[in-house]
């Protein structure tokens, strides 16, 4: 097996030795690393790809810490921003239809085209068509409507806001 021996102020990898366990490699490490000190190095059986030195035990970075710490704002999702050296979570809104995260202001915005609006719209026409048929069937059979009085009301909200965006 290999063991991983880490320079603790940088982090990096100064030596790979090859043994049999790690127990062997902690009962003596000189045999295998003869510049090992216990102030200048750690040993690992995990090969790190962003090493972090916590409360002196090394571990793998978390993914907030490499965008907060090594500034790597490619990790950060949509809905994500930085500020104060905390990321921000936005939660995007459910009116939206296709839902576009715009990095440079931090907003949600609509994201769906004239045409894909225009299909959307004909759908939810189609939907809500289907939902009077299925409603005076269910009245005309004495069941409770209240819920496909409820999705009819979703369906017009959906299709308002939709005809409501302006190109």
């Amino acid at each position: 097996m290999i063991i991983y021996i880490y320079d603790i102020k940088t982090l990096t990898v100064v030596a790979r030795p090859i043994v049999n366990s790690y127990g062997e490699f902690k009962a003596e490490p000189i045999k295998y690393y003869p510049e090992w000190n216990t102030d200048y190095h750690l040993s690992t059986e995990v090969e790190f790809q962003n090493p972090i030195l916590d409360s002196g035990v090394i571990r793998e970075k978390t993914r907030e810490e490499l965008i907060l710490l090594d500034n790597k704002i490619e990790l950060l999702q949509d809905g994500e921003y930085i500020e104060n050296n905390r990321i921000i979570r936005v939660e995007a809104p459910s009116y939206l239809f296709k839902k576009l995260w715009n990095k440079e202001i931090n907003i949600w915005e609509e994201g769906a085209t004239q045409e894909e609006i225009n299909l959307e719209v004909n759908r939810l026409i189609d939907e809500y068509t289907l939902l009077g048929e299925q409603k005076e069937r269910w009245i005309k059979y004495g069941f409770e409507v209240l819920e496909i009085e409820e999705k009819m009301a979703s369906n017009i909200l959906q299709r308002n806001y939709l005809l409501s965006i302006k190109f």
